[in-house]
């Protein structure tokens, strides 16, 4: 994989723009994003959807770790 097999990949998530980066390499589909990575086997559906649906998955899983970090009972209000 070069720098040029990576392509642009855009979604909207919980009310905003969501871009990361998609490659196919070896008939396999990785996403990258800005809290990390994910991969899935390509099959019936275009990279580029499956690049997004993989997407979409990091940016729950980063809008789900930021709500639990943000809540209002974490670090020092826990032990209040």
């Amino acid at each position: 994989m070069t720098t040029e097999d990576w392509k642009e990949v855009a979604i909207h998530f919980a009310g905003g723009p969501v871009k990361g980066k998609y490659c196919v390499f070896e008939g396999q589909v990785t996403v990258a994003a800005w809290n990390g990575t994910r991969t899935a086997q390509l099959g019936v559906l275009p990279a580029e959807r499956l690049a997004k649906m993989l997407l979409r998955e990091l940016a729950f899983e980063g809008n789900e770790k930021s709500q639990i970090s943000q809540g209002p009972l974490n670090g020092a209000q826990r032990a209040l």
